[in-house]
């Protein structure tokens, strides 16, 4: 490897300085003089030997001095040695690596998290001390990343103190933020360290654009066990709200089981409330699923909020082992109708067939609460109802409309049906002209001929995925086309209003909006006969039925837990915005939060799977359930020659060199001459020859 320098100026500057001490000596040199004596034969005896020590002495610290100097030049020009960089631009400079270190819950199986802090440290070993490293900690949803330029020493502690998350495996984002780190350095060898498990749920987002750079490589460390042996709790199915009192209530639980040998008589255990209820056992095939079903039956003397969990028996993993929830018992829902056409002839009544759909709702039914005005409720009163309906009311004043929106937008469900005694434009006027309007959508004109009834339109289209309508998706649950509307009023849905039903020419039967906290549906018919006869048709009663149980019971259309790392959202009302509340996690650490200025709070440190609680002054906590996303418990891993033929090829066309620029090489020249350090060695030699030099001219 030939010898080259980053200032060739400063070792010409040297060569030349090192002729300045001789011309000094040469100048300096002393010239003999002859003397006449009698004789000389004893100064040459008594001298002789000194003088030529003398000569050699000061012959020596004139090659030091040009040594020096020589040496002084050359450290300034801070050579080295390196090969032809168009022939191997990988071997010049420092190292550059990259360790990512998996954190997901899956690594807590057995030892394994320990085994590949190990290899990490192991593969941090094995660079100089001179080599860049940088280290991630990664996990879906948490990242942390210590930059390439970090002390060894700052990494190895680092790895020594990482902790395991409860989160699932996201290897693509972590590889992708190391070639991000790495794409900023020029030349030298560039390395991605990737210790995991190497599980396959931690690769299905993987796009071609995912590939590493194309003078990247990366190594797999797989810590991964021979054949885990894991069992999980995968889903559960258990209402949000309990509405009968001592009534047997099912819940299921869902167990997987990821291992190949058949699983026996495994005890799946029910607690609520923090005791005990029941206990079943499942046998379950290799990589296979059953389902347990507990009768579970809750005391309703009170209505109150429940927690609990589903737990098998403990294995490896034991995180994916518990699957909690809640809750909510509830006596009945009440519900009030502002009947806008009152009649003494039940017949005629606008609420005729409402009432007798929602008082007697059986033994199989949901309980309802039922009443009835033909005034508005006060504001105390209001309070007090899950679900409003307006039957065909004929006008709204702007007290009663202010009134609807504090109490939808504190949480209550509006029904607004229509009819002949409605005057569209006061209700476009105090519940559509704002800019979140309560209305769902703008009420044009009335068509139809409702006393001739020649024509009619039938309901063609329905949203089978939203709750109301999902009892009824399946054949023979009932037909929503049966029903024959004469008149209904054409309408537009707003911007943020969804239609869940439309005739068959394409206008809306039913739309929807949510409106702060509650929900607003709009009936575009009347609901009596007066203007169509569904209330006749057997669907007319379970259709009143689910939409009351889904604007009473909030959480019907929500997922009934959250995962971990998700924000948990606690809806309040405008009354208590800014006022304190107290957030309880699984461990009971307490936090405490103040309310937004519509009254609601997003809490964001979910870390840990459990319940979750929320208190607020003179008011009933309420509870979260938040598990571990169970995609993580298969443990299956992929192989680590697939994955490096997925993310950096397998042919030589897949890896190409660095485009040697000016830029590049400069880059490479001075990151060889920063390893090697020569020119530190040289000034070192420098030194050593001053004191030699200060030490042999004293004793001249």
């Amino acid at each position: 490897m030939p010898l080259s320098f980053l200032a060739g100026a400063f070792a010409i500057a040297g060569a030349i300085g090192a002729s300045i001490p001789l011309i000094i000596h040469l100048l300096n040199r002393e010239r003999a003089r002859r003397l006449i004596f009698s004789t000389v034969r004893f100064i040459q005896m008594s001298h002789q030997t000194n003088v030529q020590r003398h000569k050699l002495k000061r012959l020596l610290l004139l090659l030091m001095r040009i040594l020096m100097l020589i040496l002084l030049g050359l450290a300034f020009a801070r050579p080295f040695f390196a090969q032809d960089i168009t022939t191997t631009p990988e071997l010049g400079g420092v190292r550059n690596a990259v360790i990512i270190l998996d954190t997901s819950y899956s690594m807590q199986y057995e030892e394994i998290f320990d085994n590949a802090k190990k290899e990490a440290i192991k593969r941090l070993d094995s660079l100089d001390s001179a080599d860049a490293v940088a280290l991630i900690l990664s996990a879906d949803k948490v990242q942390k990343v210590l930059p390439i330029d970090s002390e060894h020493q700052h990494i190895r502690t680092a790895i020594e103190n990482a902790e395991l998350t409860n989160y699932t495996t996201d290897y693509l984002d972590a590889i992708q933020t190391a070639d991000e780190i790495l794409k900023s350095i020029s030349v030298g060898q560039k390395q991605i360290y990737l210790v995991a498990d190497l599980q396959k749920s931690g690769w299905e987002n993987f796009l071609t654009a995912d590939r590493l750079g194309p003078d990247v490589d990366i190594e797999f460390i797989d810590v991964s066990k021979e054949q885990p042996d894991n069992r999980a709790i995968t889903t559960i199915n258990v209402p949000p709200v309990i509405l009968l009192e001592q009534k047997n209530t099912e819940l299921v639980a869902r167990v997987h089981n990821f291992s190949t040998e058949r699983v026996e008589n495994l005890p799946v255990s029910l607690f609520i409330d923090n005791k005990k209820v029941e206990m079943s056992q499942l046998d379950i095939e290799p990589n296979d699923s059953s389902d347990v079903v507990f009768n579970v039956k809750i005391d309703l003397q009170t209505e109150s909020a429940h927690t609990g969990w589903i737990e098998i028996e403990s294995d490896a993993l034991e995180i994916d082992n518990r699957h909690y929830f809640t809750v909510q018992s509830m006596k009945s829902i009440k519900v009030h109708c502002v009947n806008g056409e009152s009649n003494r002839n039940d017949i005629y009544d606008e609420t005729f067939f409402l009432t007798r759909a929602l008082k007697n709702t059986g033994t199989d039914g949901a309980p309802i609460d039922y009443t009835e005005s033909t005034t508005f409720p006060s504001d105390n009163a209001i309070k007090q109802y899950d679900v409003l309906i307006l039957a065909n009311v004929s006008s709204i004043s702007a007290t009663e409309a202010d009134r609807l929106k504090t109490y939808v937008n504190d949480g209550g469900g509006l029904i607004i049906t229509v009819g002949d005694q409605v005057d569209s434009d006061v209700y476009q006027q105090q519940l559509g002209e704002a800019e979140n309007p309560l209305l769902p959508c703008t009420l044009t004109q009335a068509t139809g001929d409702a006393i001739g009834k020649e024509t009619f339109q039938v309901i063609a289209s329905v949203d089978y995925r939203h709750p109301i309508f999902m009892p009824f998706s399946n054949p023979n649950h009932g037909d929503f086309a049966k029903g024959r509307f004469y008149r209904f009023y054409q309408s537009a849905p707003v911007s943020d209003a969804t239609v869940l039903a439309s005739f068959d020419d394409g206008n809306p039967a039913i739309v929807e909006k949510i409106y702060g906290n509650g929900r607003v549906l709009c009936y575009t018919s009347s609901i009596d006969r007066e203007w169509n006869d569904l209330p006749i048709h057997g669907v007319y009663l379970p259709f009143l039925h689910e939409t009351i149980k889904y604007l009473a019971l909030k959480q019907a259309g929500q997922i009934p837990d959250y995962r971990v790392g998700d924000g948990i959202e606690y809806s309040g009302s405008q009354e208590s915005a800014g006022k304190e509340v107290a957030v309880f996690d699984p461990d009971r650490k307490e936090s405490r939060f103040k309310l937004n200025e519509q009254g609601n709070l997003f809490y964001e440190n979910s870390e840990n799977p459990g319940i979750y609680s929320i208190h607020k002054s003179d008011e009933k906590p309420q509870y979260f359930a938040v598990n571990v996303d169970t995609v993580e418990s298969d443990l299956t891993p992929r192989n680590p020659e697939e994955l490096t033929s997925m993310l950096i090829g397998n042919t030589e066309t897949d890896r190409t060199p660095t485009e040697l620029t000016d830029k590049v090489i400069k880059k490479y020249e001075e990151d060889v001459e920063r390893n090697q350090s020569l020119s530190t060695y040289l000034l070192l030699a420098v030194f050593a020859l001053a004191i030699t030099e200060m030490f042999l001219a004293n004793r001249i």
